[in-house]
């Protein structure tokens, strides 16, 4: 008899060997879904890549889902009072929580419970996000049948320990750069419906929607990045916060970095939503560029801070942490980048963001 111990053991080995198959981040979740359905007891399953610097989910594969759920899916995540949500567990400063453990004994004021849970046999559901110090790299939720009864604490505490190990892997898959494309292509424009459908595109949105087109897409054909970003843009506008930006940024196959920038058309959260996309500038690419390092939100900062041209003592004030400190941070940056030098190090930064930036390994 197999005990849990070993099985946990063995499943990180496998995890381990996983990481090194260098795959496309579709085929990795493929792969880790089939590595994880039995030990948790899974029958049904969504994993989101996201952007490392907001969380908000730029890519989508499901597993025994209806993908026709997935606008009203975002719709609760994102501006519904739901007890668990990807962003609430964030805020709590936990990784992995269930929906029936946050609900308590109101689990039938789920909205999520009552209209893309039960009704299609599941009991229960299991939220992950895959963050590092270094930023947000990837999330899934995880269902299963009434009949097997709710996650278990154990089952919970196996997902938490594995958590960081694939976000390592999730991370890992950001690294890199590809070569330059051949000039940068102009923005475009879509403009999605009240329920997430097409409404209208130009040449430039509907090459980039086809580009991020997912094996799994949603009702309206919509890639799950969009959907999300006006979603996004739809809740901050119920909450009357219009002023706060909706954006997000995504990665084609061929590793380029896009902005995309949701707002409301008729100013109404159930109205029309424009997004523009965009290629990356140097500034929005520089964050993912850290990111992508491993570097910590501390290190970040004064990392930016170096770009910028910033003395040393100057980085210490800015910061209000002693210059030993900022040397500290200095050593673990330089390491982490494999170079020996400030010159080296911002040659390298201007490099990764100068162009089309993301894996050799499409998103």
């Amino acid at each position: 008899m197999v005990t849990r111990s070993r099985m946990e053991r063995e499943l990180l080995g496998a995890l381990r060997e996983l990481s090194e198959a260098e795959l496309p981040l579709g085929e990795l979740f493929t792969r880790l879904n089939v590595l994880l359905r039995e030990p948790l007891g899974v029958d049904a399953s969504c994993w989101h890549g996201t952007d490392p610097a907001t969380g908000l989910v730029t890519s989508t594969v499901m597993e025994n889902l209806d993908p026709r759920g997935f606008e009203r899916a975002a719709y609760l995540e994102l501006w519904a009072p739901e007890p668990l949500t990807f962003a609430g567990l964030r805020a709590s400063g936990q990784r992995v929580g269930s929906l029936r453990r946050a609900a308590g004994e109101k689990l039938d004021e789920s909205a999520r419970y009552r209209e893309l849970i039960a009704p299609f046999g599941f009991g229960d559901e299991l939220r992950v996000n895959f963050d590092l110090p270094s930023g947000c790299w990837g999330a899934a939720t995880f269902l299963r049948a009434t009949d097997r009864g709710p996650y278990t604490e154990r089952e919970l505490g196996m997902m938490e320990r594995f958590s960081a190990h694939i976000g390592q892997m999730l991370w890992r898959s950001y690294q890199g750069t590809v070569p330059k494309g051949e000039g940068q292509p102009l923005p475009g424009i879509a403009v999605l419906g009240p329920r997430g459908q097409l409404v209208s595109a130009d040449p430039r949105a509907e090459a980039v929607l086809a580009e991020l087109a997912e094996t799994s897409p949603s009702s309206t054909g919509v890639p799950s990045g969009v959907i999300t970003v006006a979603e996004h843009a739809r809740g901050l506008g119920a909450a009357g916060r219009r002023d706060v930006p909706s954006r997000s940024r995504v990665r084609t196959r061929t590793g380029q970095w896009l902005t995309l920038h949701a707002s409301l058309l008729e100013g109404r959260p159930d109205g029309q939503v424009a997004i523009v996309v965009a290629p990356a500038t140097p500034a929005e690419v520089l964050p993912m560029a850290l990111m992508s390092l491993g570097l910590t939100a501390r290190e970040q900062d004064v990392a930016i801070l170096v770009a910028q041209g910033h003395t040393t003592d100057t980085i210490a004030r800015t910061l209000a942490i002693t210059p030993a400190t900022v040397q500290d941070h200095l050593k673990a940056i330089f390491t982490k980048a494999r170079v020996r030098s400030r010159r080296e190090f911002i040659a390298q930064l201007v490099g990764m963001s100068a162009g089309p930036q993301g894996v050799a390994r499409g998103a």
